[in-house]
């Protein structure tokens, strides 16, 4: 399993309106080869910071996908103003592994 998670800093005015906007995603990535799921999480005492996560099969199949018309498209969606509104603070790829135990 491969897992990426990108840090983002939103401003406080803005933060509850990027969680609408991902609970509205085009789902486009739900589909593509390797996809296990996304999550979006926001800290419970910085409404500033919202993680998101997502699962992929393996490296090979976050990568294309980073690389797809289809990620383009998603993130072509965003509205402008919420688009100036963000700042990713940190995009961390966490190494494969294996699960070994549910």
């Amino acid at each position: 399993m491969y897992v990426s998670m990108s840090r983002l800093r939103v401003a406080r005015s803005e933060s509850d309106a990027l969680v609408t906007a991902f609970r509205h995603r085009a789902h486009l990535v739900d589909t593509f080869d390797g996809f296990i799921d996304l999550q979006v999480w926001r800290s419970d005492r910085d409404p500033e910071e919202v993680l998101m996560v997502s699962r992929w099969r393996d490296r090979a199949a976050f990568s294309a996908y980073m690389r797809s018309a289809a990620h383009r498209s998603s993130h072509g969606r965003i509205n402008p103003s919420l688009q100036a509104a963000l700042r990713l603070e940190r995009l961390e790829h966490l190494h494969t592994y294996e699960v070994v135990a549910e």
